[in-house]
């Protein structure tokens, strides 16, 4: 499927730079950034409602430190 994009000069520009850096497309690096875009946005959906589970079901949370202090590691 063929998606058309508009980036004015200076956008297009900036495109071409990374793309150039990277030895990519242009095509590769809008669809690397969208998909990038897009799990980021699942990512925090999905840590939105674990933190509300958790705060609803009393989970004790431990620092790094605590959890290896507990299990005798530090």
């Amino acid at each position: 499927m063929a998606v058309s994009v508009r980036f004015n000069d200076s956008e297009l520009g900036l495109l071409k730079e990374y793309a150039s850096l990277y030895n990519l497309s242009i095509s590769d690096v809008i669809r690397k950034a969208t998909i990038e875009m897009i799990e980021d946005s699942m990512d925090v959906t999905i840590l939105e409602a674990a933190m509300d589970h958790i705060s609803k079901d009393k989970t004790k949370m431990y620092t790094f430190e605590e959890a290896g202090k507990e299990l005798g590691f530090l």
